[in-house]
């Protein structure tokens, strides 16, 4: 006899076997006792957490000969058994992503006014119902809404927010929840206790936290293991290839520190080792969510480090460095899973972090942000239209004492007057010289700043435009609240696209 695997040899047969979804089964229970099964179901959750197998005990139930307290199935009469094999001819399983067309579907519609050949009631069972095309769900709106009452419909899906909003008004909807991990652990251990294969808790934790709340993928993990003679954690690794903690940790403390040379030096010996690295990838992202949040909620997230380097590493790390590295993980990660390099695609990635600049927090940004504006580097507000100064008491004989009498005004032309190149002060006028592309020429302001120059110092103003060409960047960069922007933020102008008016 051919071996069969523990998911469908420990598969539950009735709802008291079932393993979670407490609140389902609890449902599904009532609704059984009072006769109140709705006629349309829809179960949605991720994979491998019972909603197939949740499907088939129900459609046993409607069925049986002989129910216990109401609600179990037997599993001994005639429809039990042969729903357990497969082959009662009134519980029919479609596979949507196979069957997805509109033909398939009117050949069901057409077999529905036909009463159950051996059954109580006709139980159809649609897997991955997201699958179903448009014009198909359409078709089978009707069914679902009037049935005849010996139908009963259960749609099964992972992806339920892909169903037409028509389907779900329809349904009533069962959310299946992860496994609890826990709860798995049991099951797990029950499972190791009655196959006569004892196994470190530890190894038995692992295979759980990597299932991620699927119980039958934490049972394929469990066959693989047993048939690899693996015992303990250790061998769990050996055997399924997963990586632990310390390789994780390792490359962490990596990326907070920058360390580009260790990136690339451990992306090579990786590579030699034919580590996965979406896998790796996967596990380095989920570890820096864990840090962020961390960080973000500390007391709220249970964090375990091993490397006291990474422990130092993560007390100098700010959530907003920690949201950042998360953030490229994530996004590189569906780029890494469509490369045909992944090793190379896996190393930039390692590089792209280890060559941030330093990081400046947000706080620190709006703060420095703040500075600047309350700086007299920029127009404020708008200049009054009236210059008057009858009452000055500056003497004004120099530039800088024009400067210090706008600046004890607190005088809205300021700025423009510090941007401007000391002009040449003569006996009987004042000669400013401006270039031929100085913004200040084509301002509204230049009437008013020349009147302001004159009433401070008596003299007529002159100006004078040099018509010699000027390189742009350098212009740019000589301006004082460019200056100002670079000095707050540590930063480099990379290129200068001139506006096109």
């Amino acid at each position: 006899m051919s071996y069969l695997v523990l998911a469908r040899k420990y598969r539950p047969k009735t709802f008291s076997e079932v393993v979670g979804q407490v609140h389902v089964v609890k449902t599904l229970i009532n609704a059984l006792k009072t006769n109140k099964v709705s006629h349309a179901l829809l179960f949605s959750g991720i994979k491998g957490s019972g909603k197939t197998t949740i499907a088939r005990i129900l459609a046993k139930a409607l069925n049986c000969h002989q129910l216990k307290d109401q609600f179990d199935p037997c599993n001994q009469c005639g429809p039990c058994e042969e729903i357990n094999k497969g082959i009662f001819v009134d519980v029919i399983e479609i596979d949507a992503a196979s069957n997805r067309g509109i033909d398939q579907v009117r050949e069901l519609i057409e077999n529905l006014r036909y009463a159950p050949a051996k059954g109580r009631a006709k139980v159809y069972i649609i897997d991955e119902a997201h699958m179903l095309t448009k014009e198909a769900a359409n078709a089978l709106l009707k069914s679902l809404e009037e049935p005849p009452g010996h139908v009963y419909f259960i749609l099964a899906t992972t992806e339920p927010n892909k169903l037409p909003p028509t389907i779900l008004s329809r349904c009533q909807r069962y959310d299946f929840r992860r496994i609890d991990f826990k709860t798995m652990v049991q099951h797990l251990r029950k499972i190791c206790e009655s196959e006569g294969y004892p196994m470190d808790m530890s190894a038995l934790e692992l295979i759980a936290k990597e299932a991620q709340g699927s119980l039958r993928d934490a049972l394929t993990f469990l066959d693989q293991a047993m048939a690899y003679g693996a015992r303990t954690k250790e061998d769990i690794i050996n055997a399924l290839g997963w990586h632990e903690e310390a390789l994780i940790e390792d490359i962490a403390d990596i990326l907070l520190q920058r360390d580009l040379k260790r990136a690339m030096t451990l992306s090579q010996e990786l590579f030699e080792r034919g580590i996965d690295f979406v896998y790796l990838m996967e596990k380095l992202t989920e570890f820096f969510r864990t840090l962020f949040l961390a960080k973000a909620i500390p007391g709220e997230t249970k964090l375990i480090l091993q490397s006291p380097s990474l422990r130092e590493s993560f007390i100098g790390a700010t959530p907003e460095e920690l949201l950042l590295i998360f953030q490229i993980l994530l996004k590189d990660l569906e780029i890494l899973k469509r490369s045909p390099y992944p090793h190379l695609q896996f190393e930039l990635t390692l590089a792209k972090i280890c060559e941030f600049e330093k990081l400046i927090s947000i706080r620190e940004i709006l703060q420095r942000v703040e500075e600047i504006s309350k700086s007299q580097d920029f127009i404020i507000s708008e200049p009054k239209s009236d210059f008057k100064d009858e009452n000055r008491t500056i003497k004004i004989e120099t530039w800088e004492d024009f400067i210090a009498s706008l600046e004890k005004e607190s005088s809205p032309l300021l700025p423009i007057v510090k941007a401007l190149s000391q002009p040449t002060i003569l006996p009987n006028e004042i000669v400013l010289s401006l270039r031929e592309n100085d913004h200040i020429l084509r301002s509204i302001y230049l009437d008013q700043l020349k009147e302001k120059i004159e009433k401070s110092f008596g003299k007529p103003v002159k100006v004078n435009i040099q018509r010699q060409k000027h390189n742009l960047s350098e212009d740019v960069r000589s301006r004082p609240e460019v200056q100002n922007i670079l000095k707050a933020f540590s930063a480099k102008i990379a290129y200068i696209e001139p506006v096109r008016e």
